[in-house]
């Protein structure tokens, strides 16, 4: 074997198979082989690993795989093996390609080939040239011949070809190609011929058939006559047209009317009516049933009345308002009245409940002294859209308004006044209202509370008031229902014949409800009590009546009530004649009197803002006084025209069924 010539060149980085930085490679070469029948398919190579640093890579063991390429770039590789471990000492490495992977001679196919490394996962090394005598395997293939051309036919000897096709030899069919030089075909006389074929099969008549069905059961032509014939359809069936159908659906007729199962909802352009489905509006209930009834409501939250606008002041006049909850707007507007001087100078800002940035409903649009508008009904806002704010919402909390007048001309503090309200149109899902008279054939069923009702009418009204009464001692029993005061507001019966007064009551609701058991209506006065009690003896103690309005406060500031009634007290037996709102001992007497000396009298309660108060009236009989040796006491609570009318922004309610909590509720 001759040593085949070395060759040195530097490849790119490399990484380890134990993961060893290796940045630069030197690799040197070595092909041989043996030109012989014998010779293997093998080559091999050697080379220097170098680090990225320039010294000799760490000694180790390496993945390496080769490959061999027809070009020096680009192209798939022809042959390749690995990867395959080789050990390096001091940079030094070599391989026999082919030791894993044997070299083809097609590979070896005599052209220059290319040597390409992989280490490990890394990106492959810059190919470098084999070495000619790596082809010394592709050598293996012409061992023994010397040279080329130089064997003729006349070298060959002819028994060598013996065994090789002539022509003499061929079979007839392999020159001609027919099938029937064909010898030894397989035999087809078994297979269909025409005579064997049924009739049927060449006619193709139903009627040929053997063992056909019976069908003399199935339906025959004069079987069908009691199916539809042409004569007994429909005009329509035969021409389609809409026209010659009967009991035709109502069509809408233009400026006529709406077809079936449609009502109108308007009308177009052209005069024909606007129809829709019939089903009925949320809304739509007063139309229908002619206006009688309604479960669309307006309502007004007032603010303080006569607010006085301060002249040349920046920061203006504030007032505000709770609204409560009542449902979702339909609507919403703000009704101011205000005079001014100038109302040129005026300027309106409103806050809604959580609002940072305020409405301006005026800012000096008009001119003049005064005005009464209804700002976003029939007056638009200056800024602002309250009706994409609060329009199916509900608006209920505090709302602000602020009137400014910055500009100073009056020798007084202020100049001009106004009142506001807010308003909202809701639908209503809790209640409705009827306009007319209600009859009602069956049985009426309440799922609520049922208030009394006047008769008369058959109009459902609430009370305005609750009553309830106690006895006072009994010469032959003592006191009543041993002496509880769970029937008489917490306080024992003995004990309100000496000295108590209504602001001494408990506060309880539940033994409110024990006590003022029965209700009654009175909203512009009247004698709600005007009894005279026969006596067998003037040592029975009085009777004591009480008397409950629930009365709600809807604006934002405090209103007096100063009713006059009526009363009767029996002083001189420690009885008191007395009445509080939330508590507070508003007005008391013990002076004995009779119906005719008591005289009236005309407290004033305090009604706060914002909420609901309780004004109790507890009234003692009078002295007893014996005509004809028979005693009489007489108990009165009686208020004069128009004392139970309430100043505006008070209403009576009666919600004592569902009342909560103490004086505060």
């Amino acid at each position: 074997m001759r040593e085949l010539p070395k060759m040195f060149r530097a490849l790119s980085s490399a990484s380890a198979a134990r993961a060893l930085p290796v940045a630069l490679a030197a690799c040197t070469m070595l092909a041989s082989a043996v030109a012989s029948a014998a010779t293997p398919a093998i080559s091999a190579v050697e080379g220097v690993l170098f680090s990225s640093g320039g010294g000799a890579a760490a000694d180790g063991n390496y993945n390496v795989t080769f490959s061999l390429y027809k070009d020096e770039v680009g192209g798939n590789p022809i042959w390749f093996e690995g990867p395959v471990v080789i050990g390096v000492k001091s940079g030094q490495w070599q391989h026999l390609l082919g030791s894993t992977k044997a070299l083809t001679t097609a590979a070896l196919n005599g052209g220059t080939l290319f040597l390409g490394l992989q280490i490990a996962s890394d990106a492959e090394l810059p190919r470098k040239p084999l070495a000619a005598a790596a082809f010394a395997v592709r050598a293996a293939v012409a061992d023994g011949i010397e040279c080329s051309g130089c064997v003729g036919a006349g070298h060959i000897d002819s028994k060598f070809l013996a065994g090789y096709a002539k022509t003499a030899d061929l079979n007839k069919v392999a020159l001609s190609g027919a099938f029937s030089d064909l010898t030894g075909g397989p035999d087809l006389s078994a297979y269909v011929k025409g005579s064997a074929l049924s009739k049927v099969a060449t006619g193709g008549n139903y009627t040929d058939l053997n063992g056909i069905p019976d069908l003399t059961l199935y339906a025959k032509v004069t079987d069908l006559g009691n199916y539809v014939k042409a004569a007994s359809l429909a005009t329509v069936a035969g021409t389609g047209s809409f026209n010659d159908l009967k009991d035709k659906p109502v069509l809408s007729k233009k400026g006529d009317k709406c077809g079936s199962g449609l009502v109108m909802i308007g009308i177009k352009a052209d005069g024909s009516y606007e129809c829709t489905a019939s089903a009925i509006a949320p809304d739509m209930i007063d139309e229908i049933s002619n206006g009688l009834i309604y479960n669309q409501f307006i309502d007004t939250q007032a603010g303080t009345l006569d607010n006085a606008i301060p002249d040349g002041a920046g920061a203006g006049k504030n007032d505000s308002l709770d609204f409560p909850d009542i449902g979702q707007a339909q609507a919403i507007w703000v009704n101011v009245n205000l005079s001014n001087s100038d109302v040129s100078k005026v300027k309106i800002e409103l806050y809604g409940p959580g609002m940072g940035t305020p409405y301006v409903l005026y800012n000096g649009e008009k001119a003049g002294s005064g005005f009464a508008v209804s700002f976003n009904k029939d007056t638009p806002l200056s800024t602002g859209d309250m009706n994409k704010d609060w329009v199916g919402k509900n608006i209920k909390g505090t709302w602000s308004i602020t009137v400014k007048d910055p500009f100073k001309n009056q020798s007084t503090a202020n100049d001009g006044k106004f009142n506001w309200d807010i308003t909202i149109q809701t639908l209503s899902s809790k209640k409705v209202q009827v306009k007319g008279n209600v009859i009602i054939d069956n049985d009426l069923t309440v799922g609520g509370n049922l208030n009394v009702a006047s008769v008369n009418n058959s109009i459902l009204k609430p009370f305005t008031y609750r009553w309830g009464r106690s006895q006072g001692h009994d010469n032959n029993y003592t006191w009543p229902m041993g002496n509880s005061g769970d029937y008489s507001l917490g306080i024992a019966p003995s004990t309100w014949s000496n000295g108590a007064v209504a602001a001494s009551i408990s506060a309880d609701k539940d033994l409110w409800r024990m006590t003022f058991v029965n209700g009654g209506r009175a909203e512009i006065g009247g004698a709600l009590i005007n009894q005279v009690i026969p006596q067998y003896s003037d040592s029975n103690m009085s009777e004591h009546y009480y008397f409950l309005f629930r009365v709600q406060n809807t604006t934002a500031g405090a209103i007096n009530w100063a009713p006059t009634f009526w009363y009767s007290c029996g002083g001189n037996w420690s009885d008191y004649t007395s009445a509080t709102i939330n508590g507070i001992n508003t007005w008391s007497t013990s002076s004995a009197c009779y119906a005719g000396n008591c005289g009236t009298v005309n407290p004033t309660f305090a009604v706060p803002a914002n909420r609901v108060s309780s004004v109790i009236f507890a009234v003692s009989s009078s002295v007893g006084w014996a005509p004809a040796n028979f005693y009489h006491r007489l108990v009165l609570l009686a208020f004069t025209k128009g004392s139970l009318k309430l100043p505006a922004g008070l209403k009576f309610v009666d919600d004592l069924d569902t009342a909560t909590g103490g004086w505060d509720k």
